[in-house]
């Protein structure tokens, strides 16, 4: 009862400017977030018109915000500097090395990285807007969202069951798509609805509400299995490895901060990765295993091959920005691993900066906060675990397991299935960090009226 009378208190001492400010951008993240459901389900490759237009809608949060650019101006300089390493690397540039005019360069300019350029300001637009909103406001956004969130689960669910009945009786009457896009449409669905897992997941648990997180888990794993999209069954299971293994850090190991063993080890798929493939090319292991491998794995194994074996030609800066589409149809559109698009692209450079953002993102993702004494206990225990009302900064060690699962789950998917300009899946990771920062948020809401 304090909690909601210490909220409404403070609601009410804001100025009428900041009431209407915040008001307003309570509805743009209400309807966008709604509107996300539909727009996944419809076209997921079209999320970057819908973050557009929120990022537009949200565009003072840029200079309102100026907690936000301190949180997250590490993730901006690295993100800005891949941007600007990838204009460098344009072949916009590239034709003004030779002598053309900046206009001429421009208009024969046929990678189009203006696009990323514009997204970017947007994104942050749109993630300091999410950011900006109280405790309160965060949880009533986020609670609506995880309705919207269950109606795209049961949709799922349904096209799982009749194998895509449902798309395939809109597109007959309206889209006439092929059958083969049915299923990729269907996939983009899922890997939508699986990033938004680990926030769902988190205010659900706060508020002691099992049954949607179980219903979406049987969801996107029917989805996956109906879609023989394999990669989100791995992407699942490694992001639960990591929430149950955060989770239930022993104390042991207390020395080592999970978030920090978890840096560590994104290396090995950033950089350790192509020499991997090297050497299972030079030892020939890489012709030999693809014939105990699903198909799509086999042709993994010679999309990676081929695109390490093209960086190794030009290793230092790569081929430039996009390069990737000159290799079709060896290479379809992109190496599906962001850190081999990195190096064949964009060189070492490009490789080290996504590296680093990467590292980064695990060793800082925690809830800002100083965590107090957690009871003296020996064993394995949940650093969760509710045995009496929790203080505000042990909410850090509650919903820590929650963030790096859904970052694991960005991750992997990000290493096997999707490139590194992929619009629609960079922008699906604007949208998971907005998940992300409105589920704590709401979770804290929750966990304090509960107490």
């Amino acid at each position: 009862m304090t909690d909601r009378l210490g909220l409404l208190t403070a609601e009410q001492n804001k100025s009428p400017l900041r009431r209407l400010r915040d008001g307003y951008t309570t509805w743009v993240l209400f309807v966008g977030l709604t509107a996300f459901a539909v727009w996944v389900y419809y076209a997921a490759t079209g999320l970057p018109s819908l973050l557009a237009l929120i990022g537009v809608l949200s565009l003072g949060h840029l200079f309102l915000s100026h907690g936000s650019w301190k949180a997250f101006g590490v993730f901006a300089a690295l993100t800005a500097a891949m941007l600007l390493l990838a204009v460098l690397r344009s072949d916009m540039i590239e034709a003004m090395v030779r002598g053309a005019d900046i206009g001429t360069a421009y208009a024969a300019s046929k990678r189009y990285f203006e696009a990323p350029i514009v997204i970017w300001f947007l994104a942050w637009a749109a993630m300091f807007a999410a950011r900006s909103q109280d405790e309160a406001r965060s949880a009533r956004i986020f609670h609506w969202f995880v309705y919207v969130l269950l109606a795209l689960s049961v949709v799922q669910m349904i096209e799982a069951v009749s194998n895509f009945g449902l798309r395939q009786s809109l597109s007959d009457k309206f889209f006439h798509s092929r059958d083969k896009m049915l299923i990729v449409g269907f996939s983009n669905t899922n890997c939508a609805l699986l990033m938004m897992f680990w926030p769902l997941a988190m205010v659900q648990a706060a508020r002691h509400r099992p049954a949607i997180i179980i219903f979406t888990v049987i969801a996107l794993i029917a989805a996956a299995i109906t879609s023989d999209t394999n990669a989100h069954l791995l992407a699942m299971a490694a992001s639960v490895a990591v929430f149950f293994g955060v989770k239930y850090w022993p104390r042991a190991l207390k020395a080592f901060k999970p978030e920090r063993v978890l840096a560590v080890l994104t290396l090995v798929p950033m950089l350790a990765f192509p020499a991997i493939i090297y050497g299972l090319m030079k030892s020939g292991m890489a012709e030999k295993i693809k014939t105990d491998l699903l198909p799509s794995w086999a042709a993994r194994i010679d999309i990676w091959s081929y695109a390490v074996a093209r960086s190794l030609e030009k290793p230092i800066w790569g081929w430039g920005y996009e390069a990737s589409r000159q290799f079709d149809p060896i290479i379809p559109n992109h190496p599906h691993d962001m850190a081999l698009q990195a190096w064949l692209e964009l060189g070492i450079p490009g490789l080290i900066i996504l590296a680093a953002f990467w590292f980064w993102l695990f060793w800082s993702l925690k809830v800002t906060g100083e965590v107090a004494d957690l009871p003296n206990e020996t064993g394995l225990r949940a650093l969760d675990e509710e045995v009496a009302p929790i203080p505000d900064g042990n909410l850090s060690t509650r919903f820590q397991p929650y963030l790096l699962a859904q970052a694991t789950m960005f991750l992997v998917v990000g290493t096997i299935s999707y490139g590194l300009w992929r619009s629609w899946f960079y922008c699906l990771g604007a949208f998971a960090v907005m998940a992300a920062v409105l589920a704590v948020r709401a979770a804290t809401h929750s966990i304090k009226l509960r107490n």
